[in-house]
């Protein structure tokens, strides 16, 4: 077999053993169910994160990522005043399209939202995942949870879970002015009570049912609705 012959020969082998290894690759075992799937990062002192993710083929095809306050509301990127957080809002919506994860970069001057947009989205990847990398009840971290509220206001709630158990509650009210309530100014002694009582029930506890306090139900049954939703923001699946 002349030199010319045997480097077609080779060249044609490479070529299939190529193609075979794409087709292989694209018959591989399928990794995400295809839909749209919803999960909050962790929270902090600022806020936290929903992210809404839909896959199609073990691809990310859209992701919107909506930003919370301190106070549980929705963030008005229109108007918001810290230019950095409305870009980083827009542009790492995109760097997650067309991946199989979440290990994007950060955005430059907006860390903290980055961190939590990336948590948020990989934790709603783990959620449409056919086999399940995460078996436990709640995803580990710091939740918000938010009770329905009156015209007085509402109640909300800090849960922290560290292998499905609650192991500190931090309780607190946003009063009908839209801020916390100022404990130590407060009057009603026996919100105060109820507060200190309830974040250490929640704990020995570990749910959201546990008695309203007496004399003062109504902040009760809103730190009780709050950590509620908290542990279902948490929820893996």
């Amino acid at each position: 077999m002349n030199r010319a012959r045997y480097c077609s020969k080779a060249a044609v082998l490479c070529f299939l053993a190529l193609a075979v290894s794409v087709v292989l690759a694209a018959c591989g075992p399928k990794v995400y169910n295809d839909g749209t799937y919803r999960a909050y990062s962790s929270a902090d002192d600022t806020g936290y994160v929903l992210a809404e993710v839909s896959v199609e083929k073990d691809k990310i095809v859209s992701v919107e990522l909506t930003e919370f306050d301190r106070y549980g509301r929705e963030k008005d990127l229109d108007t918001y005043e810290y230019e950095p957080a409305k870009e980083a809002n827009a542009e790492m919506a995109k760097r997650f399209l067309g991946r199989q994860d979440a290990a994007v970069d950060a955005y430059a001057g907006a860390t903290k939202s980055s961190r939590k947009y990336k948590e948020a989205v990989g934790w709603a990847l783990e959620k449409a995942r056919m086999t399940p990398t995460v078996t436990s009840t709640y995803f580990d971290g710091v939740f918000y949870g938010i009770s329905r509220g009156t015209e007085e206001g509402y109640q909300v709630a800090w849960v922290t879970i560290k292998e499905d158990r609650i192991t500190e509650v931090i309780l607190n009210e946003v009063s009908k002015d839209g801020q916390f309530r100022d404990w130590i100014t407060y009057t009603y002694t026996k919100a105060l009570e109820a507060k200190d009582a309830m974040e250490k029930a929640f704990v020995a506890k570990g749910e959201a049912g546990v008695d309203a306090f007496a004399g003062a139900t109504r902040s009760s049954t809103g730190w009780i609705e709050a950590v509620s939703d908290a542990l279902a923001k948490a929820r893996v699946r």
